[in-house]
């Protein structure tokens, strides 16, 4: 690529390196960076007295940057169903926007080899699993130079191909149950259950089954029962103190019934004591959260990051939740 000065005359083809701003018909006009100099302009810029002009010139290996970055863009989403529009590339830069509300989906270890092909393309994202919304900008795919050698395109969309995916929010059957004693404030059950349906809800949610019960085995195992039988898709405990052992009275009323206890504790904080487990009825499982005591505040923490997921059907392993740990000082 030639990038410099040259005679005005000259620079039929090339492409301006920066804007500038001449006059047309006694009236100032801006013209862009990255317009490419056709005769009108030339004759323009002539016009004006402009005698050099600083612009760009593509060798015949190299792609124009807004061709390059669109083709990239056309490779880099699922081709199956990416819920991704792809905006119309500008000054070298293509955006992929969000067609529904869900979460980002990607392996961040792929993305770092569609960057480490060459410095000319840069390739920026939400974090991996972050909630967007409909319309937002989820990723940027820009050209530094003004062109793009054929050989790393090329290279480019070998390894980019279908990385970026959104899974959209679905509609959940969600019961929430709340453990009480003789000291719980009917103020903070109220508290809670808003708090969590305007986060349900953020999410496309806006049904929730709210159940309470006394802090003790018992009880708690009653309604559990109870949600099982109702076919409910996730269950939620809010207890009367936070879950710290996998011996402590949630837990145990889980297995009491034959649920499966996955996880207890987080490496998100605040949000580290999260309880996960699981039930099975005749049709499925069933997914059991013991929410942390964070959740009952509107602020972003690690139940947020579980719940994302869930209500997508995405299925979270152990080592998607250590994971977590990079970026989980929130």
């Amino acid at each position: 690529m030639f990038f410099g000065k040259v005679k005005t005359e000259l620079s039929l083809g090339g492409i301006l390196s920066s804007s500038i701003e001449i006059y047309k018909n006694k009236k100032k006009i801006k013209i862009s960076k990255g317009t490419i100099i056709n005769k009108n302009l030339l004759d323009l810029l002539l016009l004006n007295n402009v005698e050099h002009i600083k612009c760009a010139k593509l060798d015949d290996d190299e792609i124009d940057e807004n061709i390059s970055v669109h083709e990239i863009s056309k490779k880099i989403i699922d081709s199956k169903k990416s819920n991704i529009i792809i905006q119309d590339p500008k000054n070298g830069r293509c955006n992929l926007v969000s067609s529904v509300d869900g979460i980002i989906t990607f392996q961040p270890n792929q993305l770092f080899s569609i960057n480490s092909v060459t410095n000319d393309v840069g390739i920026a994202s939400l974090k991996a699993f972050s909630k967007v919304k409909k319309n937002q900008i989820v990723a940027s795919i820009k050209a530094i130079p003004f062109g793009i050698k054929k050989n790393n395109l090329q290279n480019i969309i070998n390894v980019c191909q279908e990385c970026f995916k959104i899974l959209p929010f679905q509609k959940k059957n969600i019961h929430l149950i709340q453990t009480t004693n003789q000291n719980t404030r009917a103020k903070l059950l109220q508290k809670t259950l808003e708090v969590t349906k305007d986060r349900l809800s953020s999410c496309g949610n806006n049904k929730i089954e709210e159940k309470k019960c006394s802090h003790e085995i018992k009880s708690i195992c009653e309604q559990l029962k109870k949600s099982v039988n109702e076919n409910a898709d996730i269950i939620l405990i809010f207890g009367t103190s936070a879950i710290s052992d996998i011996n402590d009275i949630i837990p145990q009323s889980i297995l009491e019934i034959n649920g499966r206890i996955l996880r207890l504790g987080m490496p998100v904080e605040p949000g580290n004591l999260i309880l996960l487990a699981e039930i099975k009825n005749s049709k499925k499982s069933i997914s059991i959260i013991g929410m942390p005591g964070c959740a009952r505040s509107k602020k972003e923490n690690g139940v947020d990051w579980i719940l994302w997921r869930k209500l997508c059907d995405l299925k979270i392993s152990s080592d998607d939740i250590n994971h977590m740990g990079n970026g989980g000082l929130l």
